[in-house]
């Protein structure tokens, strides 16, 4: 069993945002030699990003960056000094993905684009992750999450009809596409092993959330018909399909095909589903809130998450029910499947954080623990360099 399925990669991490900061995290869960390259004098901005330890702001002990940021080196570099600059190109010579999340041209201004380091490194491969590319109308718009999920009509989508427009809590959005960026990279790697020469890889967090489960244009294109959600969606229970409270908290409903049966019988009378409610889809959406207290409220008022979810997906409905961050470390079976992980921070101390969604049986994924900013300074560059004495750099400013 070797150390990791990419041990054999170098990886420089120019970023400051969450979606970049997932993706390399991907490379250093399984086993990639990932260096996160900081500014000398603030870090990387990711570490600023709260929750705080106590609720006290400090750039070692944000939730983010401990969780994301697990495993990975840090050098405190300055690009705008010369030498600084000249110890990241030797570096770039050696590795084999530079991550940045830039806006558009700003390290082409600093001579650091993919032109002038390809000429460096013909092998590297240069990726890129910003809120629009690296072309067209909108690629120097700054983003958010909730500007992302707007311009990519996912937050259309998730409306309750007649009601404003809802966002997806967290940053589901950089998320996705940080596993977009992480896959594209993977690809110019495979082609990286035909060709022997590297490329850019211009990764848009617009077009990664709009493409992750975006039917509504292609429907559209097709019928003319443009997708909205049904009343029930992302919404309180409504004619047998939402999310219903019930006697410990919430139960996320959908009975799914051929359910209105399977949700009869659960109810404890199978002869319901010949009830006019039941099998007229139009009457029971116009009639719904009959369809609520008569059939659903007492059934769900009076049973547990744990019993209703259990009662549906015997019965092959995917029914589940809604946990909380609280509740999710000790949830059964993420506990028997060893998701979360325990580390001992320097300063943190002890945190929980989420492992890997992926198992490999030779080469399994391990979470590691977030550096301090420029920790790895000297250990970096004595390895990949050979400059074992940093004090005339230091105070040359390039550190």
């Amino acid at each position: 069993m070797s150390d990791g399925a990419l041990d054999d990669l170098f990886i420089l991490d120019l970023s400051h945002g969450l979606a970049a900061a997932y993706c390399t995290k991907w490379f250093a869960d399984l086993g990639a030699n990932v260096v996160m390259v900081e500014p000398a004098d603030k870090g990387a901005s990711i570490r600023d990003i709260g929750p705080f330890k106590n609720d006290e702001p400090n750039q070692e002990t944000g939730a983010s960056h401990l969780y994301l940021n697990g495993g990975k080196k840090s050098i405190s570099l300055s690009f705008k000094n010369e030498e600084g600059k000249s110890l990241l190109k030797q570096l770039i010579a050696k590795a084999d993905i530079l991550v940045e999340d830039e806006a558009p041209g700003r390290l082409g201004n600093l001579g650091l684009g993919f032109e002038d380091l390809s000429a460096i490194n013909n092998r590297l491969i240069y990726l890129s992750i910003t809120p629009f590319g690296q072309t067209g109308p909108y690629r120097d718009y700054p983003a958010t999450e909730l500007t992302l999920a707007a311009f990519s009509g996912t937050l259309a989508v998730r409306a309750i009809s007649g009601e404003n427009p809802i966002c997806m809590g967290g940053y589901q959005g950089m998320y996705i596409g940080g596993r977009i960026a992480f896959l594209s990279a993977m690809g110019a790697l495979l082609q990286r092993d035909i060709t022997e020469a590297g490329q850019h890889v211009d990764v848009s967090l617009q077009e990664a959330i709009a493409g992750n489960d975006m039917a509504a244009p292609t429907t559209y294109s097709y019928n003319g018909i443009a997708q909205v959600p049904p009343p029930s969606a992302n919404a309180r229970g409504r004619g047998g399909a939402g999310r219903y409270p019930c006697k410990d908290g919430f139960v996320d409903v959908l009975p799914g095909i051929g359910g209105l049966k399977k949700l009869a019988a659960m109810l404890g009378d199978p002869e319901l589903a010949q009830h006019e409610l039941f099998k007229n889809h139009a009457l029971r959406a116009e009639k719904a809130e009959e369809f609520d207290a008569e059939f659903m409220e007492p059934f769900f008022s009076t049973r547990t998450r744990a019993e209703i979810v259990e009662a549906a997906q015997a019965k092959g409905m995917p029914f589940s029910y809604v946990l909380t961050p609280d509740e999710l470390p000790s949830e059964p079976h993420l506990v028997e499947r060893g998701f979360f992980v325990d580390i001992e921070h320097p300063v943190a101390g002890k945190v929980t954080v989420p492992g890997s969604p992926a198992r490999l049986t030779e080469t399994p994924p391990k979470t590691g623990i977030a550096p301090q900013a420029g920790e790895s300074n000297e250990a970096v560059l004595s390895e990949v360099l050979g400059i074992d004495d940093l004090s005339s750099l230091e105070n040359q400013g390039a550190l």
